[in-house]
């Protein structure tokens, strides 16, 4: 006889990445820290945990300093990390070498 599975066991891998992320990133939007936010997401798996926070950084730098144009330094202040914490982040990115111009910055972000 199969267990009944549980709405947790349910959920499929992306669905608690995405989620995770995405709480994250709107504990950010509310002014908590980045630590603050990570602490919000009940992931127990140490690996996937790690990931999730490591993404969800590099997701807000994206947002803030790639897409907005904010400087690594003010978003450091903002979020309660060391600036060296958020080129340690920055590395890596997908097209990290390349600085958005201001004049193709975005605007309209839920992070402003």
């Amino acid at each position: 006889m199969k267990r009944k599975k549980t709405e947790t066991m349910d959920k499929s891998f992306t669905d608690v990445y995405e989620d995770s992320i995405q709480r994250i990133k709107s504990g950010v939007e509310q002014g908590l820290s980045f630590g603050e936010a990570c602490s919000l997401i009940a992931v127990k798996d140490m690996g996937l945990r790690e990931t999730i926070i490591n993404d969800s950084l590099k997701a807000i730098i994206a947002e803030l300093h790639f897409s907005m144009g904010l400087p690594l330094k003010q978003i450091a202040m903002r979020l309660r990390l060391s600036l060296s914490h958020l080129l340690n982040a920055k590395k890596g990115m997908p097209g990290e070498g390349k600085e958005v111009p201001p004049s193709e910055h975005h605007q309209g972000s839920r992070f402003a």
